[in-house]
C-alpha cells in the first residue's frame, strides 16, 4: 500500500523491444548463475548476474536506467553471449 510510490512515479509503460531486453538480461544471467567456464569464480558470475537481473526488473518495470549503465550493462550481456555462443561473436565489438 504505497510503499513502492517513489518507485511508481517514474514507473512507464514498456514496449516490446524494452521487454525483449529484458527477458535477453534475465536468460544471460541464468547462464552465469547455473555455471559456465566462462567465468570460473562462482561468486563473480553471481554478481555479474545479480547487475542483469536488477536493471532487468528495472526495465520491465518501465523504470529509467542511466543510459551510461544502461549502454555498460548491453555491452556487458554481448560480450557474455558472444563468450557463450561463438555463432553470435562479431555482431557488436565495440
Amino acid at each position: 500500500m504505497g510503499e513502492n510510490r517513489r518507485y511508481e512515479r517514474y514507473a512507464r509503460p514498456v514496449d516490446r523491444e524494452t521487454e525483449d531486453e529484458a527477458a535477453a538480461l534475465r536468460t544471460i544471467a541464468g547462464f552465469l548463475e547455473t555455471g559456465t567456464p566462462l567465468i570460473t569464480d562462482a561468486r563473480l558470475a553471481s554478481r555479474i548476474a545479480e547487475i542483469f537481473r536488477a536493471t532487468a526488473v528495472e526495465l520491465s518495470a518501465g523504470r529509467p536506467v542511466p543510459l551510461q549503465v544502461r549502454c555498460a550493462v548491453r555491452r556487458t550481456a554481448d560480450t557474455v553471449r558472444g563468450l557463450l555462443d561463438p555463432g553470435r561473436r562479431g555482431n557488436d565489438d565495440r
